[in-house]
């Protein structure tokens, strides 16, 4: 298949022109000497480095980089096959000196014999050093049986004892990565609470998500990045990629799910103690994902929340983010990387960037067909490196599968730019204070994790069947299939934005049934969740009078005067859409209890409102006040509007509960009453406006003609005057 006789010299026979040699003093690794050959050539090179007289480990290291980059190339199936060829071909192609020689199994000293065991010798290196390949590979394994065949039927039993595929590891790990067994019983309920999760535990569950996506990861996923630049086809490398955006955006969203700046100070104190514990496990890539969501323009923003952190905090993000900068090629993340042993996770963006680097700047081919196997020997160290720390047996943590899958889940819910920053001026609306007035990207951020899509439906099936399974079997005391209310309250602190319980209770029985949970939760993968606080204004011709939602001003004009939300109904200017800083909830508008009767909010009457809002302000001053008062009632409500509006503006935010929203709604009503009557008194002003104006013109009209008669009348006088003079 790869070689004939002219292609093919007979050993110790090496022909210049098809072979360069690398100068000795500038060799990428030790026993890697030759520069560029043809692939016939350097399947040759290979099995006569594994000759009796030739010093082992130096060139040993030939077949190493050899059968780790053949895949760049050539396929495994190919290599494979040009071995079975070149078996069978040794009779031609090599040249026996001894006399008389019947090239018998028996004779040692045949050089035939020799360069067979030589071929044995090596594939059996290839199996023993990369079994992945075998095990991976039916095709490659059914060539290589086919050998084993070739040596039965000559009777070559010792060596068909060198190619043994019986002997190959199982390679699960490329595909599920087997958990350690614990040597530690827990003695405690496992918490699935992020408030109540220490930070060593999330650090350890989030070291093994990212390395069970980092070890499914193949040498050719890590080819067709670097070939390609592109995900196309590439789903295990998505996959990681997903992951790690997947964090960086949870991270943001667990911030900004908190409505005060100490909440958020304090959910940021935690991910910074997670960040330490990931840099002892060496995991950098994770540490990436949290340190750029921490340092995100999202969270840089919020003057006030970064008010509130300890000086220490601040000096460790400072320094965390000094580690992973982008500056000199990852200078700083390099040298630290290099210093460590052992178990350790790398940035997988910045050695993907190498190899796009490299592949860019040499070339596969040179001088015709000749492989330039400098440049294969190069992508080797940063391959080598990958693959080596892929088969780590020394795994420092142990997996509670329960929290793992419930951190999976949450790591799954997307959102967009544009989503995230909406709501970080939600919470810390522009001020006198310089911010940044679009989202942009932490300056830890690598440019390869853009563009990823979300993960698939059957995916985030799984996640979701994983994590009900896994809450119900930690808080579901009494094992009767449903959460209460309560329960629930504590598990959707890892789901940022999550709906109200009463939206997972479909059927109103006061629990939360699995099928409900997971009907949610899909739904809420799939689009709810996505587009929970960005508002779909389109531009809106109004037949009556509207305020904007964000300056309460009037919408003036003819046609087109303003725009509505296609969701929530918000009306706003085109000026103050952009501003608006409340979150879109036309599905809880849609699910909620007062809409239950099928009743949209824009068919309420004023009436109707007003009992709502009535309704609502009671429910909210029992629960304002659930011990007995012995304030009089008056001074009860006017203290209630006091703490409220107190609570809504806390330190310069702006939130908005559902009652402030029907007073401002009854308000609007009774307001759009009287403008209506105004209006009407205007046009009354307006027509006999307009008739006064009507008068003056023909006025004027008549001036203007008796005005151009007297003038001309003075004219003609004025001739007549020097005609006679003359």
């Amino acid at each position: 298949m790869f070689h004939t006789e002219d292609q093919l010299p007979m050993q110790g026979q090496d022909s210049p022109d098809r072979l360069f040699l690398m100068e000795e003093d500038k060799p990428v690794l030790p026993g890697v000497g030759v520069r560029a050959a043809t692939p016939e050539r350097l399947i040759q090179i290979c099995v006569e480095s594994f000759g009796e007289d030739v010093d082992g480990e130096e060139q040993k290291e030939y077949a190493s980089v050899f059968f780790l980059m053949h895949q760049w190339f050539m396929k495994s199936e190919e290599l494979a096959q040009a071995f079975v060829d070149l078996y069978m071909g040794c009779d031609e192609t090599i040249s026996c000196d001894v006399s008389g020689c019947q090239h018998l199994l028996s004779n040692p000293q045949c050089e035939i014999q020799k360069y067979k065991t030589r071929i044995c010798k090596a594939v059996s290196f290839w199996i023993r050093r990369y079994p992945v390949h075998f095990d991976m590979d039916v095709r490659l394994s059914k060539v290589v049986e086919e050998l084993r065949d070739l040596l039965q039927a000559e009777g070559n039993t010792k060596l068909k004892e060198l190619i043994d595929l019986s002997k190959v590891p199982s390679c699960d790990w490329m595909r599920n990565m087997s958990v350690r067994t614990s040597s530690v019983k827990h003695s405690h309920k496992v918490s699935l609470v992020f408030n109540h999760l220490e930070p060593g535990q999330l650090a350890e569950q989030l070291t093994y998500l990212e390395y069970k996506a980092f070890r499914r990861i193949h040498f050719p996923d890590f080819k067709n990045y670097a070939v390609t630049a592109s995900l196309k086809n590439n789903p295990k490398l998505e996959r990681s990629i997903a992951l790690f955006n997947g964090l960086s955006q949870w991270v943001q969203c667990m911030v900004l799910s908190k409505t005060t700046p100490q909440q958020r100070a304090d959910v940021i104190i935690k991910f910074v103690n997670v960040s330490k514990k990931l840099r002892v496990l060496k995991n950098f890539n994770t540490l990436m994902a949290i340190v750029g969501g921490l340092t995100h323009s999202a969270l840089a923003r919020l003057s006030k929340t970064n008010a509130c952190l300890p000086s220490e905090t601040q000096k460790t993000l400072v320094e965390f983010t000094e580690l992973l900068s982008s500056n000199n090629n990852f200078s700083n993340y390099r040298k630290v990387y290099h210093q460590c042993t052992c178990f350790k996770i790398p940035i997988l963006g910045v050695h993907l960037k190498d190899l796009i680097s490299l592949h860019t700047a040499l070339p596969d081919h040179i001088e015709g067909n000749r492989v330039n196997f400098r440049k294969m020997a190069q992508l080797s160290l940063i391959l080598r490196e990958l693959t080596q720390l892929q088969r780590q047996n020394n795994f420092p943590v142990d997996a509670i599968m329960d929290l793992v899958n419930t951190l999976r889940l949450s790591l799954d819910l997307h959102h967009t730019e544009d989503e995230i920053h909406e709501l970080s001026l939600a919470r810390e609306p522009r001020g006198s204070v310089s911010s940044p007035t679009t989202p942009t990207k932490p300056v830890v951020f690598a440019d390869w994790v853009a563009g990823v899509k979300p993960p698939d439906a059957e995916t985030i099936n799984k996640h979701v069947n994983d994590m009900v399974e896994a809450v119900y079997r930690n808080y579901d005391h009494d094992k009767d299939g449903f959460i209460s209310q309560a329960e629930f309250e504590a598990i959707a602190g890892n789901f940022p934005f999550i709906d109200t319980f009463c939206v997972l209770d479909a059927d109103k029985d006061g629990m939360i049934s699995k099928d409900e949970m997971k009907e949610y939760f899909i739904r809420a993968n799939s689009h709810a969740l996505r587009n929970s606080f960005k508002h779909a204004f389109h531009e809106t011709t109004y037949f009556k009078p509207t305020f904007c939602f964000h300056c309460t001003g009037l919408l003036w004009g003819l046609i087109k005067q303003g725009w509505k939300c296609k969701d929530c109904g918000i009306n706003a200017h085109k000026h103050c859409k952009d501003l608006v800083v409340m979150e879109c909830r036309y599905k809880c508008y849609r699910r909620s209890g007062t809409m239950s009767n099928g009743v949209g909010p824009h068919d309420l009457t004023l009436l109707r409102k007003r009992k709502i809002s009535q309704r609502h302000r009671r429910s909210s001053n029992r629960q304002m006040s659930p011990q007995p008062c012995t304030r009089s009632p008056s001074n009860s409500i006017e203290e209630d509007r006091r703490h409220r509006s107190l609570d809504d503006t806390q330190d310069g935010e702006f939130y908005e509960e559902p009652p402030m929203i029907y007073d401002r709604l009854v308000k609007s009503e009774e307001t759009r009453e009287k403008l209506m009557e105004e209006n009407k008194k205007l046009r009354g002003r307006l027509e006999v406006a307009n008739d006064q104006i009507l008068t003056l013109k023909s006025h004027i009209g008549v001036i203007r003609q008796n005005t151009i008669s007297f003038i001309l009348e003075q004219m003609d006088a004025l001739n007549m005057q020097r005609d006679t003079e003359v």
